[in-house]
């Protein structure tokens, strides 16, 4: 065992034991209620070779716009589970009309179905892992890695390059979740928990 792989080890240790460390975890319930009132995009690319995911990236664009002016001013998760549904075949269509235009000739599938997330984090709100209602577009045999997003409230539409939560944004979810569920979004010891599973997911990695 090299120097290096020690400290790494040891740090890692210390992280996950320490008492001042500890989640505070958001209970099933509250998961699976936060989860009941928001939808989340799925995009899956056809491999994890760097064209592939690339053009996951060009075709997300492609369905975020389209669907940003659809989806203006819905009110209610229902609304938007309704303009989803009634848009699967269009968004099938954006997707392969965006991949024949890259030159390539992979199919596309969209469906509104449940699909299991991790914990992710945007901005300063960091939702727990769970299975979350979502838009999941599938791209060619879909076995690459994956982008997520939540499309209802609007966070797809968050400048990616810099992660930034608006209070407009914190309003949206204000309004659909308990003072609870959404002060567990902004908890420190949730963030915590984000970044011990990130080193875990790195430690992960050295073991193998």
């Amino acid at each position: 065992m090299n120097s290096n792989f020690l400290i790494y080890f040891t740090c890692l240790f210390l992280l996950v034991m320490s008492p001042n460390m500890e989640q505070k975890a958001v209970s099933s319930d509250g998961q699976e209620h936060i989860a009941s009132e928001i939808i989340r995009l799925h995009v899956i690319a056809n491999s994890d070779t760097k064209e592939d995911q690339d053009l996951k990236i060009l075709v997300k664009n492609e369905i975020v716009s389209y669907l940003r002016e659809k989806m203006d001013g819905t009110q209610s998760i229902e609304e938007a589970r309704e303009i989803i549904q009634n848009n699967l075949p269009e968004i099938e269509e954006i997707a392969a009309n965006k991949m024949a235009i890259e030159g390539y000739s992979y199919d596309a599938k969209a469906s509104l179905t449940y699909c299991d997330f991790p914990i992710k984090q945007y901005g300063d709100l960091t939702f727990p892992a769970g299975r979350y209602e979502a838009l999941r577009v599938q791209l060619g045999t879909s076995e690459g890695k994956n982008w997520w997003c939540v499309m209802y409230p609007s966070l797809c539409y968050v400048d990616e390059t810099r992660q930034e939560i608006t209070e407009e944004n914190k309003e949206q979810f204000k309004k659909i979740l308990t003072k609870e569920e959404y002060e567990s979004l902004l908890s420190s010891d949730t963030n915590k928990v984000f970044y011990k599973s990130k080193l875990k997911e790195l430690f992960d990695k050295v073991i193998d």
